[in-house]
């Protein structure tokens, strides 16, 4: 949908208001030569003035707009058709410079998850009416809309995988040993001997998956309100502003709005854009490629098909090996896929942060209503660990489950037992790449363009405003420039 599209529809509007306040002011400037007023004369004239500007404000939305739009786009070296620059030589993603890999997810297609590589800017990722990008033609909003999406995705599998060693050393750390003694009333005591040994350690992961949780919040709250703007809010603002400009009483009011408009559409995604940008650079820079397929880091390089044995990956992968090309998106900020060292044993075998990592991959390739099918069947069938009681039928099912669980149970203590109880998890939490690190990282990247573009949009409306007519002082507005 073009800009004109998305409000040709409503300006009609302002081009009645403009009439009705030519006609007002018509009969103000002949009453005020019948009753030969010069106070009422000069308000005329300076009126006919204000809606001669206003016309041409309208106007030029009608023919300046698009070609704003594409000076935009021609400052940024992309097109809207996404047939801007070339790609660098060497990048198994070839095309443009917007080219990349993208989830099937994220432009409509549904079933299972895998990269395909498409132009963000491109026709072909915004033509399922389920695409993220569906109904946004502006390639720097396409672009702040995937930079969003490519940091709440890392932030994601950085809080996932933090979970998952979360999980062995919180379990080790709150096992207790309660000893009764038997001819004392009441004479018992408890101890956890393992506690102090992961205190520091789950007291930072616990610290970052917290700082995570925040981080991705205000990534999808800012995802979401680009494409508000793109497809809701700037047609919204332009034509209101261009309405309540043509009345006097609402004319501070209107330029305020035609500001508001301009600067939410054009400088507010600017900076996501850049940031877009500097990110697929990375992204495409052959030796960035090659350490990414290459590293212990890829998830392809930790599973096996002999680790991989839950039915979930069968439903993806088959029984073909796992390679890197299946996880084929290098991480900007996130290197650290933090992976527990004691397998977690569950009823009927063992459960590791690899499989766990595959069918977080097949849950985020289903749609809504396959995924909603599932939690309603009351079968975990292979998609996350545990007990599968839903399955049991009978009494003697139900307590053969309970009877595996403590044998598991039974046989994770013995193992965690035998290991070396010094917390290795503290010898990488402050080296590079480590989680503090990647934390640190992803926090530059989601905080730096986004403080810059905020207060370049407060910048810009406060300045727009004052050409539109509107107010020369906003209330705090200059406060927080």
């Amino acid at each position: 949908m073009g800009l004109l599209e998305m409000w040709g529809d409503w300006v009609w509007f302002a081009g009645a208001a403009l009439g009705i306040t030519t006609t007002l002011v018509g009969i103000v400037y002949m009453l005020s030569e019948l009753l030969m007023n010069d106070k009422m004369k000069s308000w005329a004239k300076m009126e006919l003035a204000e809606i001669f500007y206003s016309a041409i404000i309208i106007s030029m939305a009608v023919v300046a707009l698009p070609t704003i739009d594409g000076v935009v786009q021609g400052a940024f070296m992309v097109s809207n058709t996404g047939t801007g620059g070339v790609a660098g030589a060497g990048m198994p993603c070839a095309g443009t410079v917007t080219s990349t890999w993208v989830p099937t997810t994220d432009y409509g297609v549904a079933g299972s998850k895998h990269y395909t590589c498409q132009d963000i800017c491109g026709p072909g990722i915004a033509a399922s009416p389920t695409s993220v990008y569906h109904g946004v033609e502006s390639c720097h909003m396409r672009l702040g809309i995937w930079y969003m999406r490519e940091l709440f995705d890392e932030t994601k599998t950085f809080a996932y995988d933090t979970y998952l060693s979360y999980i062995n050393t919180a379990m080790i750390a709150a096992f207790s040993i309660n000893i009764e003694f038997v001819f004392e009333a009441a004479g018992f005591f408890t101890m956890t001997p393992w506690a102090g040994f992961y205190t520091i350690g789950n007291a930072i992961k616990a610290t970052v998956f917290d700082w995570a949780v925040k981080i991705m919040m205000l990534l999808k709250f800012q995802e979401v309100l680009l494409y508000f703007i793109a497809t809701a809010l700037f047609p919204a603002l332009f034509v209101s502003g261009a309405l309540l400009r043509t009345f006097p009483f609402t004319r501070k009011l209107g330029g305020l709005l035609l500001a508001m408009a301009i600067t939410f559409y054009f400088i507010f995604p600017a900076f996501y854009a850049f940031g877009a940008l500097v990110m697929l650079d990375i992204k495409h820079n052959p030796q960035v490629i090659n350490a990414w397929f290459n590293s212990p880091a890829n998830p392809a390089n930790r599973l096996s098909t002999q680790a991989i044995s839950t039915p979930i990956a069968i439903a993806t992968f088959g029984t073909a090996q796992v390679t890197p090309q299946n996880f084929p998106d290098p991480p900007i900020a996130n290197m650290m896929y933090i992976n527990g060292s004691t397998t977690m044993h569950i009823p009927g075998g063992s459960y590791s942060a690899g499989d766990s990592e595959v069918a977080l991959y097949n849950l985020e390739g289903m749609d809504s209503k396959d995924y909603y099918a599932l939690m309603e069947d009351g079968k975990n069938q292979g998609y996350m660990p545990g007990f599968d009681l839903g399955a049991s039928q009978t009494e003697q099912q139900t307590d053969a489950a309970l009877t595996s669980g403590w044998n598991s149970a039974q046989t994770w203590l013995g193992s965690v037992s035998k290991e070396s109880k010094l917390d290795n998890f503290l010898n990488v939490a402050w080296k590079p790449n480590g989680p503090v690190d990647s934390m640190a990282r992803l926090t530059f990247w989601s905080a730096f363009f986004s403080f810059i573009s905020i207060i370049a949009t407060i910048a810009g409306i406060r300045s727009l405003a004052v050409t539109f007519g509107g107010d020369i002082e906003i209330a705090g507005l200059t406060r927080l420039i």
